[in-house]
């Protein structure tokens, strides 16, 4: 049995439905992490009949070796949210304000961090130092790369497994057009293009899950980069962000550009006065081409037509049968990584490229779009 902590106990952490403690916009509710363009928010989405899970507790629940024996918040109101929700599941849970006096007082062999993005460097390093097995940290990884350095040198000095919660590498479909990337399909990929759109548009949230996913079908390390900021703000030459809440003004939206060491070029769009239903991602390789909704569960592949070569033949890519994903898949990769050995599809090293992105694209904003390096 693996006894877990959770830091942070905002909607992301606790909530049950996928509409719970999500912000309205325009009379709408916010969609950051709703799993599926066009459903109806209030209902759970399902995958052969099972809900899809949308918060670490709702995961953790589902897991058979884990007991969540202890969670921390500095907000009454949201330690009094996670027993109203989980209390029938986990009766003898202990709460804290504090984390470093719950890492002391109970034997945890795993840590959630759910803490605000800036806020993560502090708990995962006390985590790795305290003793457990693994963590699991929401996204981003860390707000700079400083933060981000210290974090897994903390966690490789401890012998800790440190996985960064981008949810959608855990998701079928991602997995899957990787897989047909991998296969030569679309021979080799040449160019990705990423956009998201509505209220949550923000670069160190939302955007961050873009800017991680070309980095996950690039397969390689940035290299350089440039990006225009949204007006206001060009005082931006670090993250000044407050964290948690969803005031639009924390966080700018972005359009970039990213040139892997392998030669992918990647195209970066994240402006909160798009659409909220403005979410697609495309992969062009030098035989074809695969396009996608980013919160969606089917792509489709695009190759040239064996009848007229100068035509295109579209076929649908569909994930085979699964019962786990997002939240839930993270954890049971944890506890294997931990058990076995095997590494994560989501490690720490991996999610602090979309940090040196950032980094790179405030940088070039400062100097006018000039290309830099990451």
């Amino acid at each position: 049995m693996y006894r877990v902590g959770i830091i942070g106990l905002g909607p992301v952490a606790i909530r049950k439905s996928q509409s719970e403690g999500l912000p309205a916009f325009q009379g709408k509710p916010a969609s950051d992490d709703i799993i599926q363009a066009g459903i109806d928010p209030s209902s759970p989405a399902t995958v052969l009949g099972d809900p899809v899970l949308v918060s670490h507790a709702a995961s953790l629940a589902k897991i058979s070796e884990i007991q969540v024996v202890a969670v921390c918040d500095v907000s009454a109101a949201r330690i009094k949210r996670f027993f109203h929700n989980w209390s029938d599941i986990w009766p003898g849970t202990r709460s804290y304000t504090d984390y470093s006096e719950m890492m002391r007082r109970e034997e945890l062999d795993l840590i959630a961090v759910c803490t605000p993005e800036h806020l993560h460097v502090e708990p995962v390093v006390a985590a790795a130092e305290s003793g457990v097995k693994g963590i699991l940290c929401e996204k981003p990884i860390a707000t700079s790369l400083e933060d981000a350095d210290r974090m897994i040198k903390a966690c490789d000095n401890n012998n800790v497994v440190l996985n960064i919660e981008y949810t959608r590498r855990w998701s079928p479909l991602f997995l899957t057009v990787r897989q047909v990337l991998r296969s030569g399909a679309i021979g080799n990929v040449t160019s990705i293009s990423g956009a998201f759109g509505g209220a949550q548009a923000w670069m160190f949230r939302s955007g961050s899950h873009l800017l991680d996913a070309m980095c996950f079908f690039s397969e390689s390390d940035p290299e350089i980069a440039s990006a225009h900021l949204e007006h206001g703000y060009d005082d931006w030459d670090r993250y000044r962000g407050s964290g948690g809440g969803n005031l639009t003004e924390r966080d700018p939206g972005a359009t970039g550009y990213v040139v892997f060491k392998n030669g992918v070029r990647c195209f970066y769009t994240c402006i909160n006065s798009s659409p909220d239903f403005y979410r697609e991602f495309l992969i062009v390789g030098n035989e074809g081409y695969i396009s996608f909704p980013f919160n969606g569960e089917i792509g489709t592949l695009h190759t040239r037509s064996t009848v007229d070569p100068s035509m295109a033949s579209s076929s649908v890519i569909q994930p085979e049968s699964y019962r786990t994903r997002a939240i839930e898949a993270a954890y049971r990769e944890l506890i294997e990584n931990i058990s076995s050995g095997t590494k994560s599809v989501s490690p720490a090293q991996e999610s602090r490229k979309s940090v040196a992105i950032m980094m790179a694209f405030l940088k070039s904003h400062k100097e006018q779009g000039r290309l830099v390096k990451v």
